[in-house]
């Protein structure tokens, strides 16, 4: 079988949107795709689905997709790849076994690289809350408190539901226009590791800022691995369902004795920020000793991820899921 390969972006996807490709080749898209939207719509998915109304085609992309996706999308053969998967996601990290003794010094560390509204509204409500270190915590984009309320406007909030929530997210200007980061090279995660190393080891909490946190259905990039290969304890705001599919499809086990994943279910990505705020926010003022005695309450859980990843196990959870 054949394949077309493209990268996400409109130049790329130019040419499937405007011609019909036939069944024998098998579509290969990568990255987010764009995301999808609250009725779990993908503007790509859609135009070729219409396209391939009566040839249709298979395509494969980095996302594991639930039968109400599929069924939603019924000229196309919608297929997962493994390798695929770990090719682009997970292979970063395979040579890095070696980290820095956990020495927790620090309540909350969260990594925010490209400027997607997602990692605005998490930057922004870390301040606001107080959880903001600059020590830990990079930005690297500036932004208003104008920007961030005009984007309230684009995520199915009400008028009031606005006017209660954007006090969360209100910043002073300093912070808002000012850029934190450490020495972030865009893709090169066996570099970022090393540079990152230190601030995941001291911090309680990896709060991982996920791709397009504000896209309905799950994506998983290497973010969280940031935190498996240095034995750390890790939450993400992602998308609706994001650690329950991450166990289900990954094999990658929740930290369910200490951390509430309530917030999870939260359709709706700003109350579902809040909501992630709020379940961790009684963790911020225990001792380092306590935060210690939390982390020694997972272990189990730490050492069980952390061999699912060196060991390869997690493909084997993919490989169920690839047709």
């Amino acid at each position: 079988m054949g394949s077309l390969d493209f990268a996400y972006g409109p130049s790329e996807y130019s040419s499937i949107i405007n011609a019909t490709v036939p069944f024998q080749h098998n579509l290969v898209l990568k990255d987010h795709l764009g995301g999808f939207n609250v009725e779990r719509e993908n503007s790509l998915l859609t135009k070729i689905n219409l396209i391939q109304k009566d040839v249709p085609i298979g395509v494969t992309t980095e996302y594991i997709f639930d039968d109400i996706i599929k069924e939603k999308y019924n000229n196309i053969r919608l297929l997962s790849s493994s390798e695929l998967i770990d090719d682009i996601d997970f292979l970063s990290f395979k040579q890095y076994n070696i980290h820095p003794e956990i020495n927790f010094r620090n309540f909350l560390c969260s990594f925010n690289g490209s400027d997607h509204v997602s990692r605005q509204l998490l930057t922004a409500i870390l301040n606001n809350q107080g959880y903001f270190n600059s020590d830990y915590c990079s930005k690297n984009f500036i932004y208003s408190d104008d920007k961030i309320t005009s984007q309230f406007h684009n995520l199915d909030l009400t008028d009031t539901e606005i006017r209660l929530y954007r006090k969360f997210f209100s910043n002073s200007y300093t912070f808002n226009n000012s850029t934190f980061s450490f020495g972030h090279v865009r893709f090169d995660h066996a570099a970022n590791i090393h540079n990152l190393e230190h601030k995941l080891t001291q911090s309680f909490l990896h709060l991982v800022s996920e791709t397009m946190a504000t896209s309905y259905y799950p994506y998983y990039s290497e973010k969280f691995l940031y935190s498996v290969v240095t034995r750390g304890l890790f939450v993400t705001y992602a998308q609706p369902g994001w650690h329950e599919h991450l166990e289900k499809y990954y094999g990658f086990k929740k930290y369910d004795k200490i951390f509430d994943y309530s917030f999870d279910e939260i359709q709706n990505p700003v109350k579902r920020l809040v909501a992630l705020i709020q379940m961790i926010s009684k963790f911020k003022s225990l001792s380092s000793d306590e935060w210690n005695d939390l982390y020694l309450m997972e272990l189990d859980t730490i050492e069980y991820n952390y061999d699912h990843y060196f060991s390869g196990d997690y493909l084997k959870y993919l490989k169920k899921h690839e047709y």
